[in-house]
C-alpha cells in the first residue's frame, strides 16, 4: 500500500521529499490518496519543514486535496450519516484532513512570527486557517450531523484574532474560489455563517451543493461590523455572539451582555433580488456565477428561499411550539400509508366505478373479502401479512399546530429527507400525512427529524395523467387529496407521483366519481411526490 510503503522512509522535515510524495499521487485512487494525504499532513505537523518550504508544500497540496476530499465525501452526502457506521469513518478522515491543513498553516504562522520575510504572507496564512477550519465544519453539514461542541467557539476565536491583526478583510489569491479567484478571512467566515443560516439539515443533497457554492459567491456582499451596533427594538435581525458555540441567532435570543458582532447584509439582499430578477428574464444561472449544474426553475426557487435567512431577517415561528412527552408511529411507504389511512390496499378502479376506501366491503389480496369494520388487531395482522410497517420508537420532542420535532434513538429507519410519511401518536388514532422537512443525526447517535403535517383529513384517490385517447389504456397511480382548511388559509391540493407537475397539465382523478384536476401551482416537491394546487373540471362524458 502506497500509504505504508512510500511514506515509510520519508523525512517530513524535508519539503522536497514531501513534494515528491505529493506529485507521485494518483488522485483518482480516492482511498489511497486519502490515506497518503492524511499521513503526509500528520507527518509535517510532527516534523515540520522550514516555514517557507512548509507553506510551499501546503499551497501545492490544496488542489489535489480539494479533489480527493470531494470524491471521498460522496459516500455519505446522499442521506443523514449515523455515527459509528462504515461511512462515518470516512467522514472523520475527511474532517481530520481539513483540520490538519488548518493546523499546518497555524504552525507556519507561529514559526515565522518573527520573520520579516513573511510580512506580506500574514493575511494569506490567516485566511487559510479560517478557510480550512470552516471546511471541516461544513463537512458535518454535508453529512447532516450535529456540530461537535467547541468548533464554533474555536472559529470565532480565529476570526477575532484576524480582526485584531488587521487581516480580516484583506483579500488573498484563492484558485479554489470559482467565482472570485480570491477571498478574505472575513469572506471565508461569512460563507460558513451563510451555510449555517440556510438550515442545511433541511436541504436536498443537490440544494446543499449549490448553497455551499453560493455562500462563497455571495459572501463579499456582507460586512461584519467591528463594533456592535445598538439592537433593534424587535428581534427581526440576526447577530453573532462571538463567545458562544453557535453561528448567527436572532438578536432577541442573544444575552444582553454578550460580545456581539452585527452583520450588514443590505448589499446582499439587494444583490439576491437583482440575480432573481435576471433569472426571471431568462439569463442563465451559469452566466450569473451560480454554477453550470444549476437548472431552472429549481435555482430560482432555492435562491428565493434563501433571501430571508441570508438577508438576516428572522421570521420567527408562525405557530409556537410546546414541549411534550409522547410516542409516535411513523409509516414511510405510500402503499402502507394508504392501507393505514383507510383500511384497505390501493387497487385499480373497476369497470369505471369507484369503490370508496371506507366501503363496508373491500377486496383484499388472495381473493378474500373482509369486512372493512376491522378491529385494530385484525388490521395490524393484515398489515403484517402485506409487509406494511409502522416504525416504532419515535419520540415527540415538541410540537406546534403544523408539525413535530421527533427523534429516534433505537433501531434503523427508512425515513428520508422530503419524504411523504404517515404518522399517528396512538395506534387507534387516525393517520396523518406529513412531509419530512429536515433530518440530522445527533452526537449521541439519535436521529432527529422535523415533520410538517399536511392539512387533513387526507383521502386516498386514484390518479393518472390525461393523455387523450391513450388515457383509457393507462393504469391509475395512487395519490392523495388534501382538503382545504379555511382556518389555516390553505386551499385543497393533490399529492401526485414525483415529476408529474406541469402548469396546465390535466390529471384524471377517481374519487367519489370521475373528474379532472388541472394543475396550477407546485406547492412542494418532495423526494417521492409533488403536491399541487389545482382547478376542478368536469370529466367529459366521452371518457366515461
Amino acid at each position: 500500500m502506497l500509504a505504508a510503503k512510500s511514506l515509510q522512509h520519508v523525512d517530513f522535515s524535508q519539503a522536497g521529499q514531501c513534494l515528491g510524495v505529493l506529485r507521485a499521487l494518483n488522485p483518482t485512487d480516492v482511498d489511497e490518496s486519502l490515506a497518503v494525504l492524511g499521513h503526509l499532513l500528520d507527518g509535517m505537523i510532527v516534523h515540520p519543514p522550514e516555514p517557507a518550504e512548509h507553506l510551499q508544500v501546503l499551497e501545492e497540496m490544496r488542489t489535489t486535496l480539494d479533489f480527493v476530499m470531494a470524491q471521498a465525501s460522496q459516500r455519505y452526502v446522499a442521506r443523514p450519516l449515523p455515527p459509528a457506521s462504515e461511512e462515518d469513518e470516512r467522514l472523520q478522515r475527511v474532517v481530520a484532513s481539513w483540520t490538519a491543513m488548518a493546523k499546518s498553516y497555524s504552525i507556519v504562522a507561529q514559526r515565522s512570527a518573527l520573520d520579516p520575510g513573511f510580512t506580506d504572507r500574514r493575511a494569506l496564512l490567516t485566511h487559510r486557517r479560517i478557510q480550512y477550519s470552516a471546511l471541516a465544519m461544513m463537512e458535518y453539514y454535508r453529512a447532516r450531523r450535529e456540530m461537535p461542541p467547541g468548533l464554533w467557539r474555536d472559529l470565532h476565536t480565529l476570526y477575532l484574532a484576524a480582526e485584531r491583526a488587521g487581516h480580516a478583510d484583506v483579500r488573498v489569491a484563492d484558485a479554489l474560489n470559482e467565482v472570485w479567484g480570491a477571498q478574505s478571512a472575513q469572506e471565508a467566515y461569512v460563507a460558513l455563517l451563510l451555510v449555517d443560516a440556510s438550515i442545511p439539515s433541511g436541504r436536498t443533497p443537490r440544494e446543499l451543493v449549490w448553497i455551499l457554492r453560493w455562500a462563497q459567491r455571495f459572501a463579499p456582499y456582507c460586512t461584519i461590523l467591528v463594533e456592535a451596533q445598538p439592537r433593534p427594538d424587535k428581534a427581526t435581525k440576526f447577530a453573532l455572539d462571538v463567545e458562544a458555540d453557535h453561528g448567527l441567532r436572532p438578536v432577541g435570543l442573544i444575552p444582553a451582555n454578550a460580545k456581539t458582532r452585527n452583520i450588514d447584509t443590505k448589499r446582499l439582499a439587494a444583490h439576491i433580488q437583482a440575480v432573481v430578477s435576471q433569472l426571471k428574464k431568462g439569463v442563465t444561472p451559469a452566466s450569473l456565477g451560480l454554477g453550470d449544474d444549476c437548472v431552472q426553475p429549481a435555482c430560482s426557487r432555492l435562491l428565493v428561499s434563501l433571501y430571508r435567512p441570508w438577508g438576516h431577517a428572522a421570521a420567527g415561528r408562525k405557530f409556537p411550539r410546546k414541549r411534550t412527552n409522547a410516542e409516535v408511529l411513523l409509516c414511510v411507504d405510500q402503499q402502507a400509508i394508504a392501507f393505514f389511512l383507510e383500511g384497505r390496499e390501493f387497487s385499480q378502479p373497476n369497470d369505471g366505478r369507484v369503490t370508496s376506501f371506507s366501503d363496508t366491503q373491500v377486496i383484499r389480496t388472495f381473493g378474500d373479502r373482509i369486512d372493512a369494520d376491522l378491529t385494530p388487531e385484525a388490521l395490524r395482522s393484515r398489515a403484517a401479512q402485506l409487509g406494511y410497517v409502522q416504525e416504532e420508537n419515535w419520540h415527540i420532542n415538541d410540537q406546534s399546530l403544523t408539525g413535530y420535532r421527533i427523534s429516534r434513538s433505537r433501531g434503523a429507519s427508512r425515513v428520508e429527507h422530503r419524504q411523504l410519511v404517515g404518522l399517528r401518536n396512538d395506534p387507534a388514532a387516525p393517520m396523518l400525512l406529513a412531509e419530512v422537512s429536515w433530518l440530522q443525526f445527533q452526537n449521541n447517535g439519535s436521529l432527529q427529524a422535523g415533520v410538517s403535517v399536511l392539512p387533513g383529513p387526507p383521502k386516498v384517490v386514484a390518479v393518472r395523467l390525461h393523455l387523450g385517447d391513450r388515457s383509457a389504456r393507462e393504469r391509475y397511480r395512487m395519490g392523495f387529496a388534501i382538503p382545504a382548511v379555511p382556518s389555516l388559509k390553505t386551499d385543497e391540493s393533490l399529492i401526485v407521483p414525483a415529476g408529474w407537475f406541469l402548469v396546465g397539465r390535466r390529471v384524471e382523478v377517481y374519487s367519489e366519481g370521475p373528474w379532472f384536476a388541472r394543475m396550477e401551482k407546485l406547492i412542494s416537491r418532495g423526494a417521492n411526490f409533488d403536491r399541487v394546487s389545482f382547478t376542478r373540471e368536469p370529466r367529459p362524458d366521452s371518457l366515461d
